[in-house]
């Protein structure tokens, strides 16, 4: 239903903000991962978060991601018996490198650190997810797995890593399917390298799309 929310940060918490959208005299609660609101800039900026909207029968919430892969990532995690948003939320909250080397590289006993998440829970998580994600897992947090993702700072692996997202967002809104989207931007990088801006990898994909 909710795509994204974009607008004003205007309280922020462990667990949740509140986002005034742009040109709208209402605040949005949105619930986030303790590291996503880390990385949230501060009260009064704007920001835009990806966001997945879940009704259940007594409540309804919206909730909100920093990139795209990890809202799927939650949509899908919530399709497993036995992971509701909450352990789902927890479960993101991991670092990325732990979340790449769990589902990736199919480590199911990470997971069990996560409050709730038992080791036939865990062992579910690997086996449904591990061929689905891996290799996006992979390509675009791979970078980051010996990096530790701290707010106000960023390392070259760190800086790739958002590039490459960047760009692979940008040619998805452009109508692009996602897995096509990563392996343009991959072949884009191969060819003007790997430190050029993300605008500049999406203006050389269209360049050469025909």
């Amino acid at each position: 239903m909710y795509a994204f929310v974009e607008g004003e940060i205007i309280e922020k918490h462990d667990d949740y903000a509140i986002i005034r959208p742009d040109g709208m005299g209402v605040g949005l609660t949105v619930r986030i991962a303790p590291r996503t609101s880390l990385e949230l800039p501060g009260i009064g900026s704007t920001v835009r978060l990806h966001t997945s909207f879940q009704v259940r029968e007594d409540s309804q919430s919206l909730f909100g991601f920093s990139t795209v892969p990890e809202r799927d990532l939650f949509e899908a995690l919530l399709k497993i018996s036995g992971v509701g948003g909450r352990t789902a939320i927890a479960i993101l909250d991991l670092p990325r490198d732990r979340i790449v080397e769990a589902i990736a590289a199919g480590e199911a006993g990470v997971l069990t650190t996560v409050s709730g998440v038992g080791a036939k829970t865990a062992g579910r998580i690997v086996l449904e997810l591990k061929d689905r994600f891996a290799e996006e897992l992979m390509e675009e947090w791979g970078d980051i797995a010996a990096y530790s993702v701290i707010p106000g700072t960023a390392g070259p692996a760190d800086t790739g890593s958002r590039i490459f997202m960047e760009a692979v967002e940008a040619l998805v809104e452009l109508g692009f399917q996602r897995p096509d989207a990563r392996d343009r931007v991959r072949r884009a990088r191969g060819e003007v390298g790997d430190d050029v801006p993300a605008e500049e990898l999406v203006r050389h994909v269209l360049r050469h799309t025909g």
